[in-house]
């Protein structure tokens, strides 16, 4: 392999060992908390608890959980019901950052008896209770540092493709026998070649072709 040849290959091979460590180093944004780690003070991410990927992976809003032991939130005046007990599996927490407004609050309805949304509460802070499947970790999304150290040999400002893959050698192998068949042509009516007529064979007919054949040359 000439210089450029090997210098395409080993590029091809660390840029793609580089993509895959960055992917692997990105959070998974669809991991929501434990209850042993839902803890007093824990700054979290309020997700959707449903839908597709890329919808669970969407930041509603920001939160810091304030109360994680057995409580009662009441909601603002006017709104349903008008006390809610925490469960285990839920978690008191003050918003402070909303990013989707739209987010509806689970069982939760508003003055106007719709569904009610992280929006409609008002500008943060304030509080809310909501369940563990709606609260994940703070991760911040930043590009990591990859494990392969850089090259350092530089690289040309046009790196020369590999040259094309030569046509492939041709057989001097002989053609086998059966690979193609050239049948002779079969005369049907008798033999062939020296009577020169069109109908039957000059031996036994009296009439035709065949037997008129000979008296005219």
């Amino acid at each position: 392999l000439t210089a450029a040849q090997v210098e395409y290959a080993a590029l091809d091979a660390v840029k793609s060992l580089e993509v895959w460590l960055y992917l692997d180093a990105l959070p998974d944004l669809t991991i929501r908390l434990r209850a042993e780690d839902a803890t007093d003070g824990l700054a979290v991410d309020i997700m959707p608890a449903h839908g597709s990927m890329s919808t669970q992976a969407t930041r509603a809003a920001r939160a810091v959980i304030v109360q994680s032991a057995a409580t009662t939130w009441s909601p603002p005046t006017g709104y349903t019901p008008a006390s809610m007990e925490a469960k285990p599996t839920h978690r008191l927490v003050r918003v402070t950052e909303v990013n989707l407004p739209a987010l509806v609050v689970p069982r939760v309805k508003g003055p106007d008896g719709n569904p009610a949304t992280i929006g409609s509460f008002g500008a943060p802070p304030y509080f809310l209770l909501l369940p563990l499947s709606m609260l994940a970790p703070v991760r911040a999304v930043a590009a990591p540092t990859s494990a392969v150290p850089p090259s350092t040999t530089p690289v040309a400002a046009s790196t020369p493709p590999p040259p094309p893959l030569p046509p492939p050698i041709a057989s001097t192998a002989p053609a086998s026998a059966g690979a193609s068949f050239i049948f002779p042509a079969v005369d049907d009516d008798g033999d062939d070649g020296d009577d020169g007529g069109d109908g039957g064979d000059g031996d036994d007919g009296d009439g035709g072709g065949g037997g008129d054949g000979e008296d005219l040359t």
